[in-house]
């Protein structure tokens, strides 16, 4: 808790394997929140090709550190004709001391518009802190598996059956790879590719780079871009804001 690529965005490309060769994402990844803090998160991001008939992405994030190893997090999307509603529970495992996070994941969920279902979703999450040319900085790796049951489109939503009479179900994996660096103490740069296989399905992978910036003493602003390098999709650009208290 993802090959073409567009032939106008060859300075694009130069950023993001430049991002991604030396490096969280709005998530926490495997490092908990501390007890009583609260993150915030709300970003949209819309294609960056003049004339695209894309739908844009619009998404809240939050997270709570109920305990200091256990935290509490919602994640809502929009975009076109699809919403998707997850809420979830992280827990850090191991030493909390060392330069290494390790922590498991998992939530409840709801997809409505095109291929509605209800899922369950499993991850784990681990990250380090390390060294890099632009300064102090994290690689994180995030695999997780969401299973679940289709449901039709209409609402209240029904269960969905199978030829044969047994639910239809559904299946994917995604992982997240990210890497980032401070290069100074109000600006932060990361890099992060993106990988989704849906079972029965078409794969996925998207490279995004962005830039996260102090603004006062809670905020933070989000400038990122982002481009498939498998599967269908359009370059496009984010625009998000952070809260933490």
């Amino acid at each position: 808790m993802v090959p073409h690529l567009p032939s106008r965005l060859p300075g694009l490309l130069v950023v993001l394997a430049v991002l991604c060769l030396f490096a969280g994402g709005a998530s926490a990844g495997p490092w908990p929140r501390e007890k009583g803090d609260l993150f915030l998160s709300f970003s949209h991001e819309t294609a960056s090709e003049a004339g695209s008939d894309a739908a844009g992405w619009t998404s809240l994030y939050a997270e709570y550190g109920l305990t200091p190893r256990w935290t509490v997090g919602l994640d809502l999307g929009s975009g076109g004709d699809t919403q998707i509603g997850m809420i979830f529970v992280q827990r850090a495992v191991g030493r909390q001391d060392g330069p290494g996070r390790l922590a498991f994941s998992s939530g409840v969920g709801l997809q409505t518009g095109a291929a509605p279902q209800a899922f369950g979703m499993m991850g784990a999450a681990w990250g380090r802190s390390l060294g890099t040319p632009l300064g102090p900085g994290w690689v994180a790796v995030e695999p997780q598996l969401r299973m679940g049951v289709a449901l039709t489109d209409e609402w209240p939503p029904t269960l969905v059956l199978d030829v044969d009479g047994t639910l239809l179900t559904t299946a994917s994996t995604k992982l997240d790879l990210t890497l980032g660096a401070t290069l100074r103490p109000k600006l932060i740069v990361m890099g992060q590719l993106q990988m989704e296989r849906v079972v029965e399905g078409e794969t996925t992978a998207r490279l995004t780079a962005s830039a996260v910036r102090d603004v006062g003493r809670r905020g933070k602003l989000q400038l990122g871009v982002s481009a498939p390098v498998q599967g269908k999709g359009d370059a496009a650009l984010k625009l998000g804001t952070w809260l933490e208290f």
